[in-house]
């Protein structure tokens, strides 16, 4: 039914050729393209039908998970002899809002996007797709063909996990480390801030004080998001006051 309602409408926002050079990416055909067509439509794009806003909200909430479950199935098998914290660690890495996004501007789902927003200013959407991507597929295809998509179109391209072992982007635990080692005490201050213009998506603002000082402040579209940019922020202040 959801098939026949894009068809109908000729949901193609990018030329036929270009969208179906998706699936040169995927290493398969799909059974079912609708699944995809709706993995790249933001919520700001959003097309309504019988009372429902056809959007990619959906499968990112399922990709999310079923990409969680996938990487922690990969990192397990790479790595036999680290424990849970490790690969804890490593997966949050490869989850990360940040990590995704740059991962789907790499393999470039970005020319596939739909949306009414400004992209450049909206990075995460990218990420968020990539996320529905996976989700399309494990409903098309199930848990193992999805695995099979992550193990050889994406981690074996676009993902060293050697790198990702060594390349330590958590700021904030790094700060917290810091403020521990010193004896110091900060603070951090997250709140909402209301509707960006642009996306029209909540936004969050979160400042990091020590002694009532202002040492950082980040905005993003989550509470981590945020407090990440303002511990990076807080971290290079630190550094400027020769502080570490």
């Amino acid at each position: 039914m959801l098939k026949s309602f894009f068809q109908s409408i000729k949901l193609f926002f990018v030329p036929e050729k270009e969208f179906y050079g998706l699936f040169e990416l995927l290493g398969f055909y799909p059974d079912r393209t609708d699944l995809y067509e709706l993995a790249f439509i933001h919520k700001s794009a959003s097309i309504y039908k019988d009372g429902i806003h056809l959007n990619n909200e959906r499968l990112e909430y399922l990709g999310d998970a079923i990409l969680g479950a996938v990487i922690a199935d990969i990192l397990y098998k790479y790595f036999p002899n680290k424990d849970e914290g490790f690969l804890t660690q490593t997966r949050s890495k490869i989850v990360s809002r940040e990590f995704l996004n740059n991962l789907a501007d790499r393999i470039g789902l970005q020319k596939h996007v739909v949306s009414n927003v400004n992209l450049s200013c909206n990075k995460h959407i990218f990420g968020d797709a990539f996320e529905a991507l996976i989700g399309a597929i494990y409903l098309d295809q199930g848990y193992y063909k999805t695995k099979l998509f992550v193990e050889n179109e994406v981690f074996r391209k676009y993902i060293d996990l050697e790198t990702v072992v060594t390349v330590d982007k958590n700021y904030k635990s790094k700060l917290i480390e810091w403020a521990q080692k010193m004896k110091y005490e900060i603070e951090f201050d997250t709140r909402e801030m209301g509707l960006d213009r642009n996306s029209k998506t909540l936004q969050f603002i979160s400042e990091i004080s020590l002694d009532k000082e202002l040492l950082g402040r980040g905005i993003g579209s989550s509470k981590k998001e945020a407090q990440q940019k303002a511990a990076s922020e807080a971290l290079v202040n630190i550094k400027k006051r020769g502080w570490d």
